[in-house]
């Protein structure tokens, strides 16, 4: 059965490809990507939290800094909006200077109003994502004005250059808007626009968003007055399909210069085929299951970590990721500053010793959610099969990626599988989420995977400590511990680091996919 509903799908998708213009008829300014658009939401930039989301925005909108590049993109800071920065003397007071020949796409100039309106807008907001600012600089009167094209911002420690950086680099609560466009489209009821900038862009990237037909196609025209130079390319179309075995088939047709969401063992049978290339990144993101201290089950340290040592590992990466894959249990993913090797495999006899004296030796039923798309079907039905062993009922739900993060953020579920990218290239991006945590409440500071699975974790001060340290190797070894310490009491099972994969026609150069692939920038790709 699961094979006539993937052949259904399958033929649904290439019976839509029919209306994309074949490679014959692509002009070599337009460049049609395949992507799953599951995941996105909307475009509202201070609410976008989803890779997919965010690697629109990075086309739409800019920030203050930015990060350029494939594998070393968050080894150096770039210029974006601000032109140059410096920091006072007791590191708590940065001055960006903004440049002057930068305009959004209305036309009208990015000046200093138009970065503290967007910033205090953001905060203002308190999305879900405004923890990355909001962490060391939590009222919207740290942020001032200093001159027509210069701006003041106040963090509560001193922080270094890059994790300044990183916090106001990053997509949508650090996207820079056209205040004069969002009073334009603002109503009684909806004051700051969000409604109409859902759907619509005030930005000032190299791109404007033409259009986006929900489960269609998303279509970006070039930005003719970009300040750092028209894009190469005039057009690009994201077109929404799902099903990794229609962007393959797209692909081969030349229906599609890009595919994004092809599976291991499909880009293994692409590699060596005339006219493909193949672009592979180590990511700084998760595969990962978790559980809520909430559930009376998982209250309980000696079932976590019995879970934990019920998984087949091996199973997962070698097996489900085809290699595709690195292997990696704590909170640091592999490369970053501080990350600590450790690692996790099955020992089944030890899971039902450490069940047994949690008195939970007859197991359990537990609800997991997780996404409809590959992997996670496969991954949910591996821990399923492992956790049977040691007595644990899995009932897995599958739904849409946007529900199940309502349902996640809203501390519903039992227990999901999902993924989780770094927001921003410091190790502070992955201890805050995962180990910050002082109350279950609403009045959380931070309300991210921590809260949301309600582990109150016992390195909350050393995580809030470690931000704001300025010596590396003092840094290093907090870091280092508050891994260890997460790895043996939180409430993950932290699978691997996947390998980001993209196939495309070998007339498309100057893509370079970064450790986090949604700040892929496509203003420097162009097609033979």
């Amino acid at each position: 059965m699961k094979n006539v509903i993937r052949l259904a799908m399958v033929t649904l998708f290439a019976t839509a490809l029919l209306a994309i213009p074949s490679l014959a008829q692509i002009p070599a300014d337009m460049l049609i990507i395949g992507m799953s658009h599951e995941p996105i939401i909307d475009f509202a930039p201070a609410r976008v939290y989803e890779f997919e989301g965010g690697f629109v925005l990075e086309q739409v909108y800019d920030q203050l800094v930015n990060f350029i590049g494939g594998t070393a993109a968050f080894e150096k800071i770039e210029p974006g909006l601000a032109e140059s920065w410096e920091v006072s003397t007791d590191g708590l007071t940065w001055t960006f200077h903004i440049r002057k020949n930068a305009l959004f796409h209305s036309g009208n100039p990015v000046d200093a109003d138009a970065i503290v309106f967007s910033l205090r807008r953001a905060l203002e907001r308190h999305e879900p994502p405004i923890w990355i600012t909001e962490q060391f600089v939590p009222e919207q009167e740290m942020i001032q004005k200093v001159g027509d094209y210069s701006v003041s911002i106040k963090t509560e420690v001193p922080l270094g250059e890059m994790l300044v950086a990183a916090c106001f680099g990053y997509q949508g609560i650090a996207s820079i808007l056209d205040p004069v466009v969002v009073e334009e489209h603002a109503t009684t009821d909806d004051p700051l626009a969000v409604t109409w900038l859902a759907e619509h862009d005030a930005g000032s990237g190299p791109f404007i968003l033409k259009q986006w037909i929900k489960r269609d196609q998303i279509v970006l025209e070039a930005f003719s007055d970009y300040w750092a130079g028209a894009p190469s390319l005039k057009t690009i179309i994201i077109k929404d399909l799902p099903e990794p075995t229609a962007q393959k088939l797209a692909l081969e047709k030349g229906d599609i210069d890009i595919a994004w969401n092809l599976l291991p063992e499909m880009v293994n049978d692409l590699r060596g085929k005339a006219g493909i290339g193949i672009l592979e990144t180590p990511t700084f993101y998760y595969h990962y299951a978790a559980m809520n201290c909430s559930y009376e089950p998982f209250s309980n340290i000696k079932v976590r970590q019995a879970v934990r040592w019920a998984i087949d590992y091996e199973a997962i990466t070698e097996g489900i990721m085809s290699g595709a894959a690195l292997k990696c249990p704590v909170i640091m993913p592999v490369g970053m500053f501080s990350h600590l090797d450790l690692s996790y495999y099955q020992d089944i006899e030890k899971a039902k010793q450490l069940m047994k004296e949690a008195e939970y030796e007859d197991g359990f039923e537990v609800e997991l959610l997780t996404r409809t798309d590959p992997p996670y079907p496969d991954i949910s039905a591996q821990v399923k099969e492992d956790l049977k062993k040691i007595n644990i009922d899995v009932k897995v739900i599958a739904m849409v990626y946007a529900q199940l993060l309502n349902i996640y953020r809203a501390q519903q579920h039992q227990m999901v599988l999902i993924r989780w990218g770094v927001d921003y290239a410091d190790p502070s991006a992955q201890a805050a989420p995962f180990a910050h945590c002082r109350t279950t409440g609403p009045d959380a500071k931070v309300r991210q995977i921590a809260w949301r699975n309600a582990y109150v974790s016992g390195v909350t001060d050393w995580v809030e400590q470690a931000a704001g340290e300025r010596d590396a190797r003092k840094r290093e070894v907090m870091y280092k511990a508050i891994q260890a310490i997460v790895l043996e009491e939180g409430p993950y099972v932290l699978f691997h680091n996947p390998i980001k994969q993209a196939a495309m026609r070998d007339i498309v150069t100057g893509l370079q996919i970064p450790p986090m692939w949604y700040y892929t920038e496509l203003r420097s790709v162009s097609k033979q």
